[in-house]
């Protein structure tokens, strides 16, 4: 080969060499500061040395699982749209059962940074639950009158608030809501309503959407002596996907995972699970459609998290317990914003 084409030829090589390197900087700089959406679980787990609950994320096979909570009771995490910050619910007082829990609404970035306090802090209330807006200007959660530590289910009523927290409008009344899911498409609210709240067993908890325009409710599903909880919506807003089981768990274990159409046609059973603790168990649908992150509890101690492939009804497990203190619950699947984007 002539000395000059050789020239010429490694000239060539060192510059692609040169781009390839500076796009493969790109990518690291870029995967560092923003990691790939929608491939994170966001979830409650036991605070190491505490009877209380943190905030942990994983992978979504669960490696790289870490803790960004510490030293406070932290619930019910909820991504915002951009996939860059958490807001959860931070349980005031932890203490027996019969301790009333003044809880409110905070928020970080997804690192576990920058905490804030979303919610004023009022005796004998409680706030909690957080959805995000799709478009990540606001903020849904439940309201109501505070209730004992060792309750799982806090019911209230529906409230909205601007994502810094100003501008709070209420939207339901009663204080006999819980779990707030607000859709995809950003025009509905899913939710929780329970019929007999002072019912001295239980109450018949059943499916509502809110139109968030008009602030009009519809019922969804009717089951009494039921409880139905954990209501998430498909990527599409074509469904919600929702836990069901009849209290007490410790009598009736076997809880069952459902979908229907929004327009509330079209129920379908997509998987039954035991769920010896009591609680009202969260779901999570995964950004791409084909998962369901849900909360199970293989025995009377503790409770886990599996993944539900929604078509083949395969489960495999995202977390594992055999004790109190080793239970996770209340998972949620961080957005995909490229997906999002592309749409």
């Amino acid at each position: 080969m002539p000395r000059r084409t050789l020239i010429a030829s490694s000239a060539a090589s060192v510059a692609a060499l040169v781009i390839v390197c500076a796009a493969v900087y790109v990518v690291f700089v870029r995967d560092d500061a923003l990691p790939a959406e929608g491939d994170q679980i966001a979830y409650s787990c036991k605070e190491q040395n505490n009877d209380w609950y943190a905030i942990c994320v994983s992978n979504v096979n669960g490696s790289d699982r870490r803790r960004i909570t510490t030293r406070t009771q932290a619930s019910t995490p909820a991504w915002s749209s951009d996939g860059q910050q958490i807001a959860f619910t931070r349980n005031e007082d932890v203490g027996e059962y019969t301790t009333f829990s003044e809880d409110d609404v905070f928020v970080m970035d997804a690192d576990g940074d920058d905490t804030r306090q979303l919610t004023p802090e009022q005796d004998g209330k409680h706030r909690g639950q957080p959805t995000w807006s799709p478009d990540g200007r606001q903020i849904a959660y439940i309201l109501g009158p505070n209730v004992p530590t060792g309750q799982p289910s806090r019911p209230g009523s529906l409230f909205v608030m601007d994502a810094d927290g100003g501008n709070v409008r209420r939207l339901t009344r009663g204080d006999a809501d819980v779990d707030p899911a607000w859709s995809p498409d950003g025009k509905e609210i899913a939710y929780g309503h329970c019929f007999g709240i002072d019912s001295p067993t239980f109450c018949t908890l059943d499916l509502f959407i809110l139109d968030v325009a008009t602030g009009n409710s519809r019922q969804l599903t009717r089951t009494p002596f039921f409880y139905e909880a954990g209501y998430t919506w498909s990527p599409d807003s074509s469904r919600i996907a929702f836990t069901r089981w009849t209290p007490p768990a410790d009598v009736n274990p076997l809880a069952s995972i459902y979908a229907i159409n929004r327009g509330g046609t079209g129920e379908t059973l997509l998987h039954e699970h035991m769920n010896y603790v009591g609680g009202l168990y969260s779901l999570a649908w995964s950004p791409d459609g084909r998962t369901l992150a849900f909360e199970t509890s293989p025995n009377r101690e503790c409770t886990a998290i599996s993944l539900l492939d929604v078509s083949s009804s395969d489960v495999l497990s995202l977390t594992s317990c055999e004790r109190a203190r080793e239970s996770t619950r209340s998972p949620a699947w961080q957005p995909d914003v490229e997906a999002q984007d592309a749409h």
